[in-house]
């Protein structure tokens, strides 16, 4: 007996053709989303959802660095499998690795039902923790620990811990009623705040704030069993986040100088491969490996008369002074790999599993099922259907 949900198939591998799809980019891994990519044939379709059915998230960084364990992931990884991509279990494995991946650098699950009020909760709690911690070095972040709308986002989330267990329906409604209301407001002034943010740390701040908001807003939305208002209440957050997040990349961590990131300092930390994908997303045009030409353009010729000169310049000024120099250098590249490495890997694989929600909200709307019924129907498949963690799902009248 073949096991669907919502008209999703069950399936037990991701088949070769697919992972040759993401391979040559004619598929995009968004989350827990497999799409068609744009300008192929099969654009905008979903080839397969790819649904988390335990807990693995963990924090994605606010203002610190994340562990360099997790490393840069994207589905270039997939070229390691080289002949190997005919052998379902070696080809499944990988694709849900950069999915895990993609959900530990993001900081958030891959199935938008698991991002409950309990989880946005704790990730609020985790991120308050974080921001008292280095308020007093950044003095940006004062008037943003100070505002009146911390508390009460922290008062509405504490409220709705348990929504899911009263089991009176009118007690339910009025709770999850009074929170939206009360959550309306305050994503609208953290959307105002991050939009006109000019310093990194109170722009990553209010990111974090706006995505909190807007999620428990949904969930509001969509548990009241409003799906089609919930959708587009995503929806309208996700393109504001994006251009937000791009506007970030662009200003702060790419800043004048996107080049610099071809040079051998960081050859380790920021593979060509994740480069491309950085570019993509910052600049919104998908050049693919051309930006590396581009960026080669605003290098330094290695012949330049001009470069020889500074180095017989910085070699009669004495042993002190380089010293002086190597040390600022080395500031600057410990800022970088600091600040805005994880800062940009969180932001681009936050965005994959947004679209990966854009996705799963519409599902939940097609089918007018709200996410903790939905949770419900996975949880009832997980047992006996997961594999490595994942519930493979495809559309019934897929193509692949």
């Amino acid at each position: 007996m073949v096991e669907s949900l919502l008209n999703l198939i069950v399936t037990r591998a991701i088949p070769s053709e697919v992972v040759m799809g993401l391979m040559t980019g004619q598929f995009k891994l968004h989350g827990g989303v497999i799409r068609g990519a744009p300008g192929t044939q099969y654009a905008g379709q979903i080839i397969r959802h790819l649904l988390p059915v335990t807990t693995q998230t963990i924090d994605a960084p606010i203002l610190a660095p994340i562990s360099r364990a997790l490393g840069a992931v994207n589905t270039y990884q997939l070229q390691l499998l080289s002949g190997q991509v005919n052998v379902l279990t070696a080809a499944t494995q990988q694709v849900l690795q950069i999915a895990t991946s993609t959900m530990a650098l993001s900081g958030l699950n891959l199935a938008v039902t698991a991002v409950g009020f309990a989880v946005l909760n704790e990730k609020l709690q985790s991120l308050e923790g974080k921001l008292n911690e280095i308020q007093q070095e950044v003095r940006a972040l004062r008037a943003l620990m100070e505002l009146e709308e911390r508390a009460k986002l922290g008062a509405a989330l504490r409220d709705l811990l348990n929504v899911v267990t009263i089991k009176n329906p009118d007690h339910r409604h009025t709770m999850l009623f009074n929170s939206k209301n009360v959550l309306a407001p305050i994503n609208l002034k953290y959307k105002e705040l991050l939009a006109g943010a000019d310093i990194f740390e109170t722009a990553m701040a209010y990111e974090e704030y706006f995505y909190l908001t807007s999620l428990a807003h949904a969930r509001c939305l969509a548990e009241l069993g409003m799906l089609d208002m919930a959708n587009r209440d995503l929806e309208e957050a996700i393109e504001f986040w994006r251009k937000q997040a791009q506007r970030i990349a662009n200003k702060f961590l790419l800043s004048d100088s996107p080049e610099r990131f071809l040079f051998s300092d960081f050859a380790q930390e920021v593979p060509v491969s994740i480069l491309i994908e950085w570019l993509d997303f910052a600049y919104q045009e998908e050049k693919g490996y051309g930006w590396i030409d581009e960026l080669r353009g605003k290098t330094r010729s290695w012949y330049s008369q001009d470069y020889a000169g500074v180095a017989k310049w910085f070699s009669s000024v004495g042993k002190m002074l380089n010293r002086k120099i190597s040390s600022v250098k080395l500031t600057e590249a410990d800022q970088d790999r600091e600040r805005v490495i994880p800062s940009f890997q969180k932001l681009v694989a936050r965005n994959n599993v947004f679209e990966g929600y854009r996705a799963q909200y519409g599902l939940l709307e097609e089918h007018n099922v709200t996410p903790s019924e939905f949770e419900s129907k996975v949880d009832l498949l997980a047992q006996r259907a997961a594999v490595d963690g994942y519930l493979i799902l495809q559309p019934a009248e897929s193509v692949i």
